[in-house]
């Protein structure tokens, strides 16, 4: 009796010492409302493991295809270099008022009582031409909406 052929449809990949991508390439149908572009995949949904200040694991399911406002994507940022950038860009093409509100939203908590500050900003590309972008705040709130819709404000 021979072993059956490894018929992995998973594949590592590292970009840098800290980047690891795993891939799977099992095939499954798009059942989303996001369409790729013709040259381009389009991110419809990321896992995330979040590791808090108590050490322990949360992990959080950030779906592109939802009615929880986060559509149009552009970036993710998560950390103290990106918001700098973020800010710069925003300072230079938006305005230093928007590059402030960006800013503070990340160097303070969303509410007294929370128990962390923001773990990432999502940005979105604007909805009008010349119009400025939105930025939400995530994950760092005290209670999350548990599946009301309730659509977060933009920052800016």
């Amino acid at each position: 009796m021979s072993a059956a052929p490894n018929l992995s449809s998973h594949e590592e990949k590292r970009l840098s010492t800290d980047i690891n991508l795993v891939y799977d390439f099992t095939e499954k149908p798009n059942r989303t409302q996001l369409k790729a572009k013709t040259d381009r995949a389009v991110v419809a949904k990321l896992k995330a493991d979040l590791i808090l200040p108590n050490n322990k694991i949360l992990s959080v399911d950030i779906d592109f295809d939802s009615t929880s406002g986060y559509h149009n994507n552009t970036m993710l940022v998560m950390d103290d270099f990106g918001v700098e950038m973020l800010v710069t860009a925003f300072a230079v093409k938006y305005g230093q008022q928007f590059a402030d509100n960006i800013k503070q939203a990340w160097v303070e908590k969303k509410h007294h009582d929370d128990p962390r500050k923001p773990t990432y900003l999502l940005v979105q590309k604007p909805s009008i031409h010349d119009g400025i972008p939105q930025v939400f705040v995530a994950c760092g709130d005290k209670e999350h909406d548990n599946g009301n819709n309730i659509t977060p404000q933009s920052i800016v």
